[in-house]
């Protein structure tokens, strides 16, 4: 028998959902730009890896925008009760920032740094994701809610006095995509998931085809090249889902995706993060 070695036959991802693939490739992708955003250490960087990382952006992507466009559309009947649910979120997030960023300026304490990190990761760019359209913000909303749970993010909010806001953050997330039908059945919606399966797939295959990439980066040789494909894998090598360590997930069971529908207020992004499609997630061979 002919033996092949294609990305397929030779890397073994953890079994992945539309949410969980979302999640995780936008954790690769963060740590790809920490790397990259150094000069140094980009030089080292093959060319294969950058067309590996062009192609899994690219595939994010498109999952993202299968997700956008599959969900039902919002009832109208909803309407007020999304409008309300999105103005407690916003609230929330706004809230979580203000305390991270207070503690984040008092010079000298530990607290200091952890505040930093945890702004830095959560709110990358701000509050920009709570201005955009419901379901997409929702669907922002969500992979955060998701770092927060499968890096154990918890415990640190907590000795920062943040604990009852989140527990309030799951509980009107929750309360969120119900309203906007995401995480509750809407009576008569039909959810077309070919894409987004098509799309997981394609995310799948490019996280794979980039892990291969990165790996040939390995040198004894040279240890920072092998140092900085330690740092591009990391995401990957670390990942455990909630429900991996035996917690009870508290993320809705259908997942995030958005459809940009015109709320008044937001704007529409072409981005989305997760989907309530579990499209053949990976144990290992395709």
């Amino acid at each position: 028998m002919r033996r092949t070695f294609t990305a397929v036959d030779l890397v073994q991802l953890p079994k992945l959902d539309a949410p969980s693939a979302q999640a995780l490739g936008t954790e690769v992708l963060t740590a790809a730009k920490a790397v990259l955003g150094d000069r140094g250490a980009a030089r080292r960087v093959p060319e294969g890896v950058m067309e590996a990382h062009e192609d899994l952006t690219s595939a994010l992507a498109t999952l993202n925008q299968a997700v956008a466009t599959r969900l039902p559309s919002q009832p109208t009947e909803d309407t007020a009760r999304a409008k309300a649910a999105d103005i407690t979120v916003d609230a929330i997030w706004s809230g979580l920032y203000d305390v991270l960023g207070g503690w984040s300026k008092i010079p000298g304490l530990p607290e200091a740094e952890t505040a930093a990190s945890l702004r830095a990761a959560l709110f990358p760019r701000g509050l920009k994701f709570t201005q955009i359209a419901y379901k997409l913000e929702w669907a922002e909303s969500n992979t955060r809610i998701l770092m927060i749970k499968d890096n154990e993010l918890g415990g640190q909010l907590k000795r920062l006095g943040a604990g009852k806001i989140l527990d309030r953050l799951y509980e009107a997330h929750e309360a969120y995509g119900a309203a906007l039908g995401i995480t509750s059945p809407v009576e008569g919606a039909e959810v077309e998931v070919t894409n987004v399966r098509a799309a997981l797939d394609e995310l799948v295959d490019a996280l794979r085809t980039y892990v291969v990439r990165v790996s040939g980066m390995v040198s004894k040789r040279d240890p920072r090249k092998t140092e900085i494909a330690q740092q591009l894998l990391a995401p990957i090598e670390n990942w455990r889902p909630a429900a991996a360590r035996g917690k009870a997930a508290e993320a809705p069971p259908e997942a995030p995706g958005a459809e940009p529908s015109g709320e008044p207020g937001k704007a529409q992004p072409g981005s989305a993060e997760a989907s309530p499609v579990d499209a053949g997630g990976e144990a290992g061979g395709p």
